[in-house]
């Protein structure tokens, strides 16, 4: 009957993870109903709310009477913001709702899906997964990867990196190695910055653009000798940045080799101002700051393990990201706890990271930024040369360097300094939207709540206050400087 499909859809679409995976919740304002939902049909919420109080409760047949989702877009623009009113005005929870099903003109169904089955969706996990389980993590979903969110206590976590050491589990990272005479022009062509003057054994930040100048990925690169590089890329760009990089190798005909080393290497971060006492015990070279300073390279055995280590520190610490052959990686990691019980060594997950990460003011790809964002404005304008003859996005960046800035990308802090504001709240402007909020987290170090967010170019001043929409009130928040959290870089480089 009618019944059992509603429940037997509505089971389908939480196991899917349809509401789960489609990002930030939208933030309702029950005051104003007269705002469209649905731009391609005109549908606003007050008609939503009026489809519902005559008994269309049900997302498919609120969909057929109001015509929401049934535009062009097939609700990849307001199809969550009606699943959203739809629970709200029903008193049901976001995942009871659902979502309507999609008709052509709809994205194609990926293979990956179809071979996989219905309830066999495709999971990848780090060489050290199971020792994650049995040491009690609670998981989260990056991408495909099965990822430790926390071991139970993320305040813990932050403070044991901050205070000693600690070990993360960095395996999900995309692993690149470019190599051959061309290697360093591709570079030089797909990144924002400048490439062919690193010196072999060095390090370096690198972000790369579309051909529309926004923001795409980003990762470090190391040089380990004049034809030859080995890059990171985010999580969830892995596979695409390997095949970015292949297009344009085949567009400009150059001639390098490209390796995607990504399963075929674990990768761990050892972080916190104990980590190189820590190291020195296992490692074969020297691992001072006078032989391996910040933004280096080197290769040396770790517990016995041929690695390669990398002096960075995403977290704000000092810190060394380990590379080896998968089939080592619960060996070193093993090892490194062992070496590290003498420190007060404490595996940390990726709640504990992104504390760390935001008070150190670093932005993550696709969480700070969305499809309109583009270096000059998101805080890499440092970064970006202009000067190189060509690079990827070089075009329209000019054009936007001459126009001038928007919007920021700025780190803020609440003004009452109690509150932890849900990330997706809409910045306004006498009420009216005009940015967002994109990270926030309480900060265990500083003991208070700070975040990153897009704020209008007039309002991202040092110590302006502007105001974001939370639960119908306007609440004020104060740009802050970044980093929030040891701005002169002494622990990161010491």
């Amino acid at each position: 009957d009618l019944e059992e499909r509603r429940r037997n859809w509505r089971e389908r679409a939480t196991e899917k993870g349809v509401v789960a995976q489609a990002g930030i919740f939208p933030q309702l304002d029950v005051r104003d109903r007269k705002r469209f939902v649905c731009l391609c049909e005109d549908v606003t919420e007050k008609d939503l709310h009026q489809a519902i109080a005559e008994g269309f409760d049900h997302i498919e047949t609120l969909k057929r009477y109001t015509t929401v989702n049934m535009g062009p877009c097939q609700g990849k623009v307001c199809g969550l913001t009606a699943s959203a009113i739809c629970a709200h005005a029903t008193g049901r929870q976001m995942n009871a709702v659902g979502a309507t099903t999609s008709r052509p003109p709809a994205v194609p169904v990926e293979m990956a899906v179809l071979a996989a089955g219905q309830r066999h969706h495709p999971v990848r996990r780090t060489p050290m997964h199971h020792w994650h389980g049995a040491a009690g993590a609670v998981w989260m979903d990056a991408g495909q990867w099965k990822r430790p969110e926390s071991y139970g206590d993320s305040v813990a976590e932050v403070r044991a990196v901050r205070s000693g050491v600690g070990l993360i589990d960095v395996s999900t990272l995309g692993k690149i190695e470019v190599s051959g005479p061309d290697a360093a022009a591709l570079l030089e062509r797909v990144y924002l910055n400048t490439w062919k003057d690193l010196k072999v054994g060095r390090v370096r930040y690198g972000a790369m653009c579309n051909e529309d100048g926004i923001l795409i990925d980003d990762g470090v690169g190391a040089r380990l000798a004049p034809d030859a590089f080995y890059l990171t890329a985010t999580t969830g760009n892995a596979e695409a940045i390997v095949q970015w990089l292949e297009l344009w190798k085949a567009t400009w005909k150059l001639n390098a080799t490209i390796l995607n080393q990504t399963s075929a290497k674990a990768a761990v971060n050892l972080a916190g101002p104990r980590s190189r006492e820590m190291l020195q015990g296992l490692a074969d070279l020297d691992v001072s700051a006078t032989a391996f300073p910040y933004l280096a390279v080197r290769e040396g055995r770790v517990a016995g393990i041929s690695c390669r280590l990398l002096r960075i520190g995403f977290v704000g610490e000092l810190g060394y990201e380990i590379h080896c052959p998968s089939a080592h990686g619960q060996a070193l990691w093993d090892a490194l706890l062992e070496a590290g019980k003498p420190f007060g060594l404490r595996p940390f997950g990726v709640e504990a990271q992104r504390i760390l990460r935001l008070e150190k003011g670093h932005l993550i790809i696709g969480q700070d930024t969305d499809a309109l964002s583009n270096p000059l404005e998101a805080g890499l304008e440092w970064l970006v040369r202009l000067d190189k003859p060509d690079f990827i996005g070089r075009a329209p960046l000019l054009r936007l360097k001459a126009m001038g800035p928007r919007a920021r990308l700025i780190g803020f802090e609440m003004a009452d300094n109690v509150r932890l504001a849900p990330e997706g709240l809409q910045v306004v402007d006498e009420g009216q939207p005009v940015g967002r909020l994109t990270s926030t987290r309480y900060s265990p170090t500083l003991a208070r709540s700070i975040g990153l967010a897009w704020v209008p170019v007039d309002k991202a001043a040092l110590g302006s206050r502007f105001f974001f929409r939370w639960n119908g009130a306007d609440v004020p928040a104060i740009v802050a400087p970044l980093p929030f959290y040891d701005a002169p870089g002494v622990r990161l480089r010491s």
